[in-house]
């Protein structure tokens, strides 16, 4: 009997061994023995929204986007983190630098590299270098009421959708259109000013043609094809190679046409393929990709300069416009 225990103890012995040194490198999967991933690392990418996007979430798009990518990349993970404009542009001045980072024009953003993508930067370029390619856009337009009713000799004012980084007005004016009386109004309260019935037309975006889709309200809308600004940006900013490799692929998955043709879940357009749009008027706002725009490292002075000249230019200043002309770029 003591024999038996102790050539049972060694089988023990040998089976823990053999289980801890060999099989869990060949755990049998269904009957199919298979590898452990090989981990290559985090991935952190920062997030920053400067304009109003359609619906939902755009970081929260973005995960689920990073989790589509991981499941392409075993080992590697993407972690996304929120930040504001101003937050970011804080971590960064402090030396602190993701490995990707998603923004909008108006963010000093810094430590970006080259990036090896064959598509239109949409002014996300550099003496010739592509450092910025964006993979969401908005666009603006011009809603109407049909609705409405008012006093013919009372002057009801354009009411103007405006963030702290957009142009709504620089797209109205080199769209060929000219208005005096205007009234700028943050993005939420232009739209509930509208929606109340004591404005016939609205100066906004995607963002405002999905709140009045949801509403059920009638309304007619124009895309204004003549400017656009409305670009959510991503870019590369780590220097490690071996992460800069994979940074490079996040870029072209995300930009790849299984992705662009998701843009609806967030109610925004793809900037290289097209979401499909049951709603005609989002179809049409997605189809006017404007003629024109800013760089996408334009500093938050520059935007509030043209919203300056913008609005002279909208009330028909053609100096106004002509200093506009010079400082836009071709998408």
């Amino acid at each position: 009997m003591k024999v038996l225990r102790l050539v049972a103890a060694a089988v023990l012995v040998f089976s823990v061994a053999f289980t801890a040194f060999y099989g869990k490198d060949k755990i049998a999967d269904n009957g199919v023995s298979v590898s452990p991933a090989e981990y290559k690392g985090i991935l952190t990418l920062w997030h920053i929204d400067t304009f109003e996007g359609g619906v939902g979430s755009r970081k929260q798009f973005l995960m689920s986007v990073s989790r589509d990518f991981e499941k392409n990349n075993t080992g590697v993970l993407v972690m996304a983190t929120d930040h504001t404009a101003e937050s970011a542009e804080q971590a960064l001045s402090e030396g602190k630098f993701p490995d990707l980072i998603s923004f909008g024009v108006g963010v000093d953003v810094k430590n970006l590299q080259p990036l090896d993508v064959d598509v239109n930067s949409y002014g996300g370029g550099y003496n010739g270098v592509t450092y910025a390619v964006p993979w969401a856009r908005g666009g603006y337009c011009l809603i109407e009421n049909p609705e409405f009713m008012s006093n013919k000799n009372e002057k009801i004012p354009l009411i103007v959708s405006q963030g702290e980084f957009t142009n709504p007005l620089v797209a109205f004016a080199l769209s060929g259109k000219t208005e005096t009386n205007i009234e700028i109004l943050t993005p939420m309260n232009a739209y509930v000013k509208f929606v109340s019935g004591k404005a016939r037309y609205l100066l906004g975006t995607q963002r405002d043609i999905n709140r009045l889709i949801t509403r059920g309200m009638d309304f007619v809308s124009e895309p204004l094809a003549g400017y656009n600004d409305l670009y959510q940006y991503i870019s590369v900013t780590t220097s490690d190679p071996e992460k800069r490799e994979y940074c490079e692929k996040f870029v072209k998955f995300i930009i790849s046409d299984c992705v662009q043709k998701n843009l609806h879940k967030i109610g925004m357009y793809g900037c290289y393929s097209e979401a499909e749009y049951d709603s005609p008027d989002m179809a049409a706002m997605q189809k006017a990709t404007g003629k024109c725009c800013i760089s996408a490292f334009s500093s938050a002075e520059l935007v509030k300069d043209l919203q300056a000249k913008g609005k002279l230019a909208a009330a028909g200043d053609e100096n106004e416009l002509a200093k506009i002309k010079k400082l836009i770029v071709s998408p």
